[in-house]
């Protein structure tokens, strides 16, 4: 099989949800967690998602195009909440919100409303 952009693409990488707010405005970055450099931001999930895709496809063809190895999903290592929250307190800034976004959960449409969240102290 080769490794190309869409064999990348149907592979379940986990997506790390954080919502941020920056003044009175409040947006959402997504992150790859296997990849963590690999971002999306946006003022609703849909946007951040796009963009988060967009940054996902770019990385990808850099990387094969450099030949360098990409990292491989982690498959279902983080289940939790509390888990989520070991895994990513590095990451966030305190007092921020975060949600887990487990591989095998839809992540854009009414579905996306069941996130699990994780409170950052």
């Amino acid at each position: 099989m080769t490794k190309d952009l869409d064999y990348y693409r149907r592979q379940p990488y986990e997506r790390v949800l954080q919502i941020r707010h920056e003044g009175d405005q409040r947006y959402l970055l997504y992150r790859v967690r296997e990849i963590p450099t690999i971002a999306g931001d946006g003022l609703t999930k849909d946007e951040a998602l796009t963009h988060l895709r967009a940054a996902f496809d770019d990385y990808i063809t850099w990387a094969l195009d450099e030949g360098l190895e990409v990292p491989a999903p982690a498959r279902g290592l983080m289940r939790s909440p509390q888990a989520a929250k070991r895994m990513v307190a590095h990451q966030v800034l305190p007092g921020a919100s975060v949600a887990v976004v487990a591989q095998d959960t839809p992540t854009s449409g009414p579905e996306t409303q069941q996130l699990r969240a994780a409170a950052i102290a």
